[in-house]
């Protein structure tokens, strides 16, 4: 009986081992993905116009919406030729965006690009006794829209 208890003791102690380094093993961030919308007005730009109003939305979790920065191009859909755009723009904490962009450079029918960078956001409690899940990490993964098609009117 002796033998069947310390074997079963053993047993026990080296199951435990092999799961204790499983079990306390730190999970990695998460990676956040999600989707970008982008509307351009007016549509078709005429010759005279100054600029262009760009808005949207990320759509992604929350803590991944807000304070995000969103970067323009144009595209023409004739060349393929890309035409970035100096303009940026940030998220507000739903998530919603706009910029006044300016025309392209020359006349054509183009595809507005939106890309949202990547960053990495810590979430959690600062203040001393509560009690919630602290120290979780997001990577929100960079994200790309495109609108429907702008035609640029020539002088």
């Amino acid at each position: 009986m002796r033998k069947i208890i310390g074997a079963s003791a053993v047993c026990a102690l080296a199951i435990g081992l092999v799961a204790a380094p499983g079990a306390v093993a730190k999970k990695g961030p998460k990676q956040v993905s999600g989707t970008v919308s982008v509307f351009v007005s007016p549509n078709p730009v005429p010759s005279t116009a100054t600029g262009v109003t760009a808005s949207g939305n990320v759509k992604t979790n929350s803590s991944c919406r807000k304070d995000r920065t969103v970067r323009f191009q144009y595209v023409n859909s004739v060349t393929g030729a890309i035409e970035p755009l100096a303009v940026t723009a940030e998220t507000r904490s739903n998530g919603n965006y706009s910029a006044v962009l300016p025309p392209a450079a020359t006349p054509g029918t183009y595809a507005l690009q939106a890309t949202v960078d990547e960053t990495e956001r810590k979430v959690g409690s600062k203040k001393k006794g509560k009690k919630t899940k602290k120290g979780r990490q997001f990577i929100c993964l960079q994200l790309f829209g495109q609108s429907s098609l702008v035609t640029f009117s020539g002088p």
